[in-house]
């Protein structure tokens, strides 16, 4: 950490952002010195009749760029300008690393020109969140689950893991013949329950389902893409969670949906299937 005494106490916010950015410059140097970027820093605010402000923020990268450091600041004070109260003046301020990970240079060009578009982004969010709160930006993470609605979840930002550079594809290889199965850009947080009239067989895709009170006519249909229940997250005693037939259904006005039915007609352990919106493409 570094500080820095003054004989005539600050009070305005800027006086504390010019501040910051000398603080930071003397940490780059340290932080140069062992190849480490900051995660989280605190800056002390002394006040003149002994009384501390502390103020928090957090990267998703390491940083040590002090102007960098600065503009988090910046959105952090301002956040909490209503809150700070300066008093007399502040006559001692102190800028600390609360924790660092290593620091990745980046290779530039033939022009000594660095392009890191995920950087740009981490700043972005690392702002908003320093102004906003760390629950302001989430980002979505993939989770080991085949079922839709539990494919994917949202974390803070700075928690979710770093995005990795693709590895280069192998040219000998065989082309891919198998691509996985079309998913709907809108996916619905908890599949709605619709009504299907009738179906072509009893396994078949619907002729027509009505979905939010209004009647929908099937022209074309793809499917099944039959998902089964992740058995190993059945508890002792518990009842056996029926299958799932998706299909890929066009109505008669050209809009696509991706419903499902869930259980099968033939199976008698099980209570009678029922159907649901899950989706909507494009």
């Amino acid at each position: 950490s570094v500080g820095r005494h003054f004989a005539e106490p600050i009070v305005l916010t800027d006086d504390i952002e010019r501040l910051v950015s000398r603080l930071a410059v003397a940490l780059k140097a340290d932080l140069e010195r062992r190849g480490e970027g900051a995660r989280a820093l605190a800056l002390l605010l002394f006040r003149v009749d002994g009384l501390v402000s502390r103020i928090a923020v957090g990267t998703s990268r390491p940083m040590r760029e002090p102007q960098l450091i600065r503009k988090l600041f910046h959105e952090r004070l301002t956040a909490l300008e209503q809150t700070i109260d300066a008093g007399f003046g502040f006559d001692l301020v102190r800028l600390s690393v609360l924790s660092v990970a290593a620091f990745d240079m980046l290779q530039g060009d033939l022009a000594g020109e660095t392009s890191d578009d995920d950087a740009d982004i981490a700043l972005f969010a690392d702002r908003v969140r320093a102004r906003l709160g760390e629950a302001a930006v989430l980002k979505p993470v993939i989770v080991d689950s085949h079922l839709p609605e539990r494919a994917v979840t949202t974390v803070p930002f700075a928690e979710a893991p770093q995005r990795r550079m693709p590895p280069k594809p192998d040219r000998t290889a065989p082309p891919m013949t198998i691509f996985p199965p079309e998913r709907p850009v809108r996916l619905f947080r908890s599949p709605e329950p619709i009504e299907v009239p009738a179906t072509e067989i009893p396994e078949g895709p619907p002729m027509n389902f009505r979905w939010r009170r209004a009647l929908y006519r099937v022209a074309r249909a793809e499917g099944p893409e039959r998902i089964a229940a992740e058995w190993w997250r059945q508890m002792p005693g518990e009842e056996e969670a029926p299958t799932r037939d998706y299909y890929r259904i066009e109505d008669s006005e050209g809009r696509r949906y991706w419903l499902y039915r869930q259980g099968l007609y033939s199976s008698a352990s099980q209570a009678a299937p029922r159907w649901f919106m899950h989706g909507v493409f494009a």
